[in-house]
């Protein structure tokens, strides 16, 4: 039986740490939770659904690989989002990975003032593999609704993917609290 590899842990001395940083340990609050998390960087996507109460959508960063055995992605949506109960009623959900020129896209999504007929007027959009598309994305998947877990405030839903496509346009990144692209 092999081992672990163990890693030595590295201490940083006070004085070797940037005045401006905070400290090594915090008690986990919802403030420290969120400034933490803004130092993950994210590509921003777009998540569509169409189906009987019509076209809904919202921007997501919480999206990740699963499996490629079978073709799945997770996406953590929140529990008050009418796009999430869109998604469950429907079955089915597309993943559009904007481009890093797409901030607009993402904030037209994202606006809780903005109602569906307005975001998708942000980006032309069309229907493939019974999926509603963003046109111009970076990437897309068109996925069935597989399973969800509860996740805190949010429900974590995998799709399987019926099908995907990429372009080599570099994708639009979130990274402390703005949107961004890479270098």
């Amino acid at each position: 039986m092999t081992s672990a590899p163990s890693y030595p842990l590295i201490h940083v001395a006070e004085a070797e740490r940037p005045a401006n940083a905070p400290p090594l340990t915090q008690r986990t609050t919802d403030r420290t939770c969120r400034e933490v998390f803004a130092q993950l960087p994210a590509a921003v996507s777009v998540i569509t659904t169409d189906g009987a109460h019509g076209p809904a959508g919202m921007t997501a960063s919480a999206v990740c690989s699963l499996s490629v055995d079978p073709p799945l992605i997770l996406v953590c949506i929140a529990n008050r989002s009418r796009t999430l109960e869109y998604i469950l009623s429907h079955g089915t959900f597309a993943v559009n990975v904007l481009r890093e020129d797409q901030a607009d896209v993402a904030r037209a999504f994202a606006d809780p003032g903005t109602g569906q007929h307005n975001r998708f007027a942000a980006a032309p959009s069309r229907r493939e593999s019974g999926a509603l598309l963003l046109e111009e994305s970076a990437a897309w998947l068109a996925c069935d609704v597989q399973d969800t877990y509860p996740g805190g405030d949010h429900t974590i839903v995998t799709g399987r993917i019926r099908s995907l496509g990429a372009s080599r346009i570099r994708p639009l990144l979130w990274h402390g609290r703005r949107f961004r692209a890479l270098s």
